[in-house]
């Protein structure tokens, strides 16, 4: 059995409207809500300015397997947080965006980066170490359904604070 932790998933970008009820699918399978509270989530419901947010209390290896596989797939941006399971896996944000493989940095159980004096070293210096930094805090744009396929110039990020 696997460790099951606390995760939130923040998913944007644009879909071809073609290929969301694969995607609404891939949220099935992975059974997230939209809140905390657990109302789950409604293919109809999609954030009018923002990315879709998704999360669970219960997520094997703090991974949303298919939704992240779906998004690579898609290209679709996203950052999931998954918090730390003892002697298992530390807390982690995973940036993926669009393209690429996606990036890990460990954070604490509140979302907080971390930085290791071994990769302070490694960065090297204050504007290296804050250029990871802002890196690790961007956010997905919103998430959004097009009838076209997708172009290069909806593909912006966000800061989060």
């Amino acid at each position: 059995m696997s460790d099951r932790v606390s995760a939130h998933i923040m998913i944007g970008g644009i879909i071809p409207r073609s290929q969301y009820p694969d995607f609404v699918r891939a949220i099935a399978h992975d059974n997230p809500a939209i809140d905390w509270d657990g109302t789950p989530f409604d293919s109809t419901y999609l954030p009018a300015t923002g990315p879709l947010t998704l999360m669970d209390h219960e997520v094997a290896n703090g991974c949303f397997e298919k939704i992240e596989e779906s998004c690579r797939r898609l290209g679709l941006h996203y950052v999931r947080w998954a918090d730390g399971f003892g002697g298992s896996f530390p807390s982690v944000r995973v940036i993926y965006r669009g393209h690429g493989e996606p990036q890990n940095f460990l954070t604490t159980q509140d979302d907080q980066q971390i930085f290791s004096i071994e990769r302070i070293r490694e960065l090297g210096s204050i504007a290296a170490i804050e250029a990871e930094y802002r890196l690790a805090r961007m956010n997905p744009p919103p998430l959004v359904l097009v009838d076209k396929e997708p172009t290069d110039e909806a593909m912006t990020e966000t800061v989060h604070g």
